[in-house]
This record gives C-alpha cells, structure tokens and sequence, in this order.
C-alpha cells in the first residue's frame, strides 16, 4: 500500500518535473542567446510606450528641428547643405576630400572570395580616380539617384576584406535611394565612377546611378507637398495600375507629390515625382505611383517619443548589413533612417551621430565614465542615443533600474567569442558580462539626446518612465 501510494506520487509528479528540467535547461543554455529577442514580453513597442507619462509631447517644433539639422551640418565633416552648395569648388579641396574621407584599413587585402587582392590592384585604383586631372577649380554637377546606389570608399565594386573570407568591407560606406540628391566633384578616368558629395557624406558612386540636371531642376523641391517613407521601404511603380516596380524608397526618403491626395478617393494611389535617367544621363521627371495603403505620411512625423519608438519597431527583426550593401542596414544608418522620418538628419557614423544633439556626457572629448553613468540613469526614452566604440544605440525606457535598448547589432563579445544576433533587437545592456571585455553598459563612450544642444536654450521636457 505504502509503495503503491509513493509510485502514485512519483507518477503525479512526472509531468512537473519534466517541466521544471526544461526551464533550468533554458536558464542555463537559452537564456543568454534570447536575451535579444525582448525578455519577458518586453520587445513589443506598445510596451515601451505605454510607460511614457508624455509620449504624444513634441520634442521640438518645426523651426527648432531646422536649427538642430543647420547645426549638425555645420559641425560634421562630410555633411553638406546641397542647396548652399557653391557652383564652383577649390580642385585642392576636392583632391583633400577623397583623400580624408578613405577610411580603408591598411590591412584590408583581401577579397569577398578570401583571395589575397591582385598585384597592383590599389595602384589600378589611384591611376583610374585621376588625380592629376582635377583642375584647379571645378565645376560642381548636380544630379539625383535613380536606382538604389553604393557609396563606396574607392572606385570598385571589389570588396576589401581585413582577413580571408572575413570582416566587413571596408570600402563600404552606405547606399542611397530613388529621388536622394547628390553633387558631382570628380569622374575616374574610365568614367563609370563618381565622387560625389551626398546630404550627410563622400564617397563614389556608379555614374549609372544618378541622372544629371540643371541644379533648378534638381534641387527644386519649391516647398510642396510631399510624403516621407514610413515603412522599412515602400514600392513605387511605373503605372496607376502598379502593375510595374520603378523602384523602392527607404524609411525617411522624401518623395514630393505631383497632386495631393487629400480629397480624392481613398482607393486612389499617391502620385510623385519620380527620377529617370535619360539618354546620355539627362534627369527626366516622370509620374510614379504608391499605393494608397502604403506606409508613408504626408509631410514628417511630429517629432515625439511614441514616433521614433514606433519607426523604431517597424524594422524589429530586420537582417544587419555592414555600410547599408544590398538594401540592409547597420547601427548607424538604422538610426539615421528612424529620426529622418520626423525631418531630423543625422551623420552617418556613428561616433558622429553620439556627438550631434545635447551631448550629455562623451568619453572622447570630454566627461568621465561616473558622468556616463549618471547620464545613463536620466536617459530620455525614445530620444536619447547611447554609444560604444563602433557602435550606436536608441533608449527605449528602463526595467527595475535597468535600460533597455533597440538598436541594429552585428553582435557580442561572449564568453567563448563573438556572438552573433544580426538583426535589429531589443536588448539589455549587460549583454557581453561573460566576457573578458563586460558588458555594454561599462563600455558606454557617449550618452547624446537628438535635441538643440541645451546651450541654444531649447530641448525636450525630460519624459521619465512610468
């Protein structure tokens, strides 16, 4: 009887037991490798926003986001106005330019195919960029974008890798979309490439990416109605029946309208302008169409914490892509795409992107990592970025003290090596604290919130979490 009741016992107790093995399994083995993935049901946007007391709250107006973006271009080597652009430019200026904008690591000499690089590949490269022909003053061309473009460090679409068959391209810069404007500084000698000066940075550009024309007809934008991309990309087509793809725009592109929609029919499509690059390269304007349930919006977003958390979260999931190659993005173009959506722009590095705002505390040019820290403590939920070496993040509120963040990641130092996610997740910042280096919240170099630096008198109402 007494043995009856323990099998009777043990048999009850079989199917909790079972279970009990299986969550220790995933404390032990799981656990670290989906603490990516949103813990506890925290990855999902509705979450993080509903524990902002004022996440409707405009973060700045109109005219104080013109000053942030007047200042951020004024303070960052490689980002330009093209609209005050000269006619005319220095050729010793352009010659500097290609020179200090190649960021190739010396070591990077290999190809995609782990192949050692050619003999006499890079003096190739520098007799085809031409030098010597610069002239001593040169002719700006004015041109737009007509197909998704690599900006690359030099004049070859070979990449340059640091080791065999491993790393990232070094010569990968970032890449452009549809109807984004550019300036010609210099053609290579066998004319497929160009150096080119873009909104936020230079590098070269295939010449059969961009259509030329008259610098009115290019940069015309006349102040009218236009619609930003608010998806990770939307398709526009050739024909009111969208039966032909013309091409796909970028979360934060802009695409100005040839008629407003508002009034029309809810079935109609929105209709924009549309660049095509003509014969001998001439831009020609044509009509494109974009579904009317498309994700854009007519005009920017407000800027507030519940937009760029909520643009943010659109890209969950998204595969990582080193310097934007083939369509996919990095950390910092990840950031970059999110706040253009609300009018905002922002550098292309990263390390830039934590020096541009109200820089609360930086370890690169001035504060302590006690002064990272306390910033840390009064991060701004869905404005303020966080930055290591290499490497930018968003905030997106704190758990029981501890921050969270949304952010494109390649991946972390673990235990045993790098380990990979290579997506966009929502982490927490002790990610890396089995390994030799820690975790990323003790190697925090910057605390930056995308606002007019406090010293211009204007910034957000702090939004603390619930």
């Amino acid at each position: 009887m007494s043995s009856a009741g323990t099998e009777a016992k043990y048999l009850n107790l079989e199917i909790p037991r079972k279970i009990a093995l299986a969550i220790l399994f995933v404390l032990l083995f799981l656990l670290p490798a989906l603490s990516y993935a949103g813990q506890s049901g925290k990855g999902g946007q509705s979450y993080w926003i509903k524990k902002l007391s004022r996440p409707d709250e405009a973060v700045l107006n109109a005219s104080e986001i013109r000053l942030f973006n007047d200042l951020t271009i004024e303070g960052t080597d490689g980002m330009a106005d093209l609209h005050s652009m000269p006619d005319i430019i220095s050729g010793q200026r352009v010659v500097e330019w290609i020179w200090t904008d190649l960021l190739v690591d010396p070591l990077a000499k290999y190809d995609s195919l782990g192949s050692p690089l050619p003999d006499g590949f890079l003096e190739e490269l520098s007799w085809n960029m031409g030098f010597e022909e610069i002239p001593e003053e040169v002719e700006v061309r004015f041109g737009v974008v007509t197909g998704r473009a690599d900006v690359r460090g030099l004049p070859t679409d070979m990449a340059l890798l640091p080791r065999p068959g491993r790393g990232f391209d070094m010569i990968q810069y970032s890449s452009l979309y549809p109807a984004e404007r550019v300036a010609l500084l210099h053609t290579s000698r066998d004319g497929e490439w160009g150096f080119f000066q873009t909104g936020t940075f230079r590098g070269w550009i295939r010449m059969d990416r961009v259509a030329f024309g008259e610098r009115e007809d290019v940069l015309n934008d006349d102040g009218g109605p236009f619609v930003v991309v608010t998806g990770s990309k939307v398709r526009v087509y050739n024909e009111r029946a969208m039966e032909t793809l013309a091409g796909e725009a970028a979360m934060g592109r802009v695409l100005y309208l040839t008629a407003k929609k508002s009034g029309k029919s809810p079935k109609s499509p929105w209709t924009v302008r549309f660049p095509v690059r003509g014969a001998q390269g001439v831009l020609e304007w044509k009509e494109a169409y974009i579904h009317q349930r498309a994700d854009v919006h007519e005009g920017y977003l407000p800027y507030t914490r519940r937009n760029i958390i909520r643009q943010a979260f659109k890209m969950l999931g998204e595969e990582y892509g080193w310097g934007g190659r083939d369509g996919l993005r990095d950390c910092s173009l990840f950031i970059q795409d999110v706040f253009a959506t609300v009018g905002l722009k922002l550098p292309r590095n990263s390390r830039y992107q934590g020096l541009s705002g109200d820089v609360l505390a930086h370890l690169d040019d001035y504060g302590t990592r006690e002064e990272v820290a306390l910033a840390l403590k009064h991060a701004d939920p869905g404005t303020t970025l966080l930055t290591l070496r290499g490497h930018v993040m968003l905030h997106i509120g704190d758990v029981k003290g501890k921050p969270f963040v949304i952010h494109q990641i390649f991946g972390y130092a673990d235990k045993k090596g790098m380990k990979r996610i290579g997506k966009v997740a929502v982490t927490g910042l002790d990610l890396g604290s089995r390994s030799a280096i820690g975790p990323m919240k003790k190697r925090l170099r910057g605390i930056t919130r995308v606002t007019v630096p406090a010293q211009y008198g204007t910034g957000p109402i702090l939004d603390k979490n619930a």
